[in-house]
């Protein structure tokens, strides 16, 4: 049959905003009118294409009050897309929408938020927002084995995404606001100076996306991976921020909060991580990483067999042609060092600055004002009170010398100070005055 235009047309318009259908079949079921072969309805939500169709009224003399189509559905969606699944059922009383695959198969969403944005599930249910004979697509939930890519800026799969785009007269703007929201997502994402294959891995308890600006809130159980940066995890949030350079989206920063732990590719056979429980920030444009802590929970240090507390770190990088290393590690306020609680050698140390130089393998302790960096080493019984203590791996060796005014001996305040911070410390030297 042709175009079916002059059946009902005041209800199909009127309720079901249908302005135009066409079939190879028509016939009436009772209340629901049944199309058959090549059905193509034209409605507001956009064009409707299947091989069967049946569109349903209340009563015998209501309106046609929901749409069910099912074999090969293609729904062009107005500027939100398109969706191919084997069937589709809305409701527009409820406005409510399901939507599902062939068996097997998957159902396929593309183009969307400005044509980059594509999923793929196997189940998936359609919330509708009707504003006078107007209606659109609220959000969209997809779930079960879900699919996700937007461009090249990440790829993922999901057990749940939850689709929102934006409305109104500022379609044309390529849903500037459409947001994203899945559970248990992980992936790749975003191009990135710091990877050697352009991407960064992840995994979280749940992600949002923001399509502008360009945003991901990553929370709970975070954890990133990059063969040259290493590893992030935190156990609150993780936003990344992505900025266009050259007509591509590339990450810019990301920014954690709660407790974060930064591990390091391991270098040789030391093994070295920080972990704050306040904030970090990685700056990828100008190659640093910074950390915060209160001053009840420092920063935690561990390198091997070393740790060390400090308020605050930052670590500065190095591009030396195609790769990115650490190039400085820097802690800062009230500095402490111990030793491994693991290891025999017993060590620590009190300082206003910690500076550790990775590719030299040297460390630097330093004081401000009139204070001295106070170190104690068991093994080479040795104690050093100085402006600076000096600290060099040569081999299987660290070779440890102090800078400045140098003390080989602590002050009794300097004594009870480090007893009062360090039960394991004891001294064997006399105190100087």
């Amino acid at each position: 049959m042709g175009l079916l235009s002059l059946l009902l047309p005041h209800l199909l318009l009127a309720e079901i905003f249908t302005s135009a259908i066409s079939s190879k079949k028509a016939s009436y079921d009772g209340n629901a009118l049944v199309l058959k072969g090549k059905v193509e309805l034209q409605h507001t939500l956009g064009k409707m294409e299947s091989g069967f169709a049946r569109l349903e009224k209340e009563s015998k003399e209501g309106p046609f009050a929901s749409i069910h189509l099912k074999e090969n559905v293609f729904l062009t969606l107005k500027n939100q897309g398109t969706i191919l699944c084997e069937s589709a059922s809305f409701d527009f009383n409820d406005l409510t929408g399901k939507i599902f695959p062939k068996k097997g198969d998957s159902i396929h969403f593309d183009h969307f938020s400005d044509g980059l944005l594509s999923l793929t599930s196997k189940t998936a249910q359609i919330e509708l927002t009707k504003e006078w004979e107007n209606i659109q697509i609220a959000k969209i939930e997809a779930k079960e084995d879900v699919h996700l890519t937007y461009g090249d800026n990440f790829s993922l799969v999901a057990t749940s995404a939850i689709y929102s785009p934006s409305h109104g007269e500022e379609l044309s703007e390529s849903d500037k606001n459409a947001k994203i929201v899945l559970l248990t997502p992980k992936g790749n994402f975003i191009s990135s100076r710091f990877s050697k294959d352009s991407s960064i891995q992840f995994s979280c308890d749940r992600m949002i996306w923001q399509q502008l600006p360009k945003r991901l809130l990553l929370q709970g159980n975070v954890a990133v991976h990059d063969e040259i940066m290493g590893d992030i995890q935190c156990d609150d949030e993780i936003e990344v921020h992505q900025i266009q350079q050259e007509g591509k989206w590339v990450l810019d920063t990301i920014e954690a909060k709660g407790t974060t732990c930064v591990t390091y590719p391991q270098q040789g056979n030391c093994n070295h991580f920080l972990i704050c429980h306040k904030t970090m920030r990685l700056d990828q444009q100008r190659l640093v990483l910074t950390m915060e802590s209160p001053k009840d929970a420092p920063i935690e240090y561990f390198h091997d067999p070393m740790k060390l507390f400090a308020e605050q770190a930052k670590i500065d990088y190095v591009q030396e042609g195609p790769a990115i290393h650490p190039q400085k590690i820097l802690l800062y306020g009230n500095v402490r060092l111990e030793s491994d609680a693991t290891q025999n050698e017993k060590r620590c140390a009190l300082a206003d600055q910690f500076v550790y130089f990775p590719q030299e393998q040297k460390m630097i302790l330093s004081s401000q004002d009139d204070q001295n960096v106070l170190f104690w080493d068991e093994e080479k019984e040795l104690s050093i009170s100085a402006k600076e203590v000096h600290i060099s791996h040569n081999e299987n060796e660290d070779m440890v010398k102090g800078v400045g005014n140098v003390h080989f001996a602590f002050s009794s305040a300097e004594n009870q100070l480090l007893k009062k911070l360090f039960p394991f410390y004891q001294p064997k030297s006399k105190p100087h005055e």
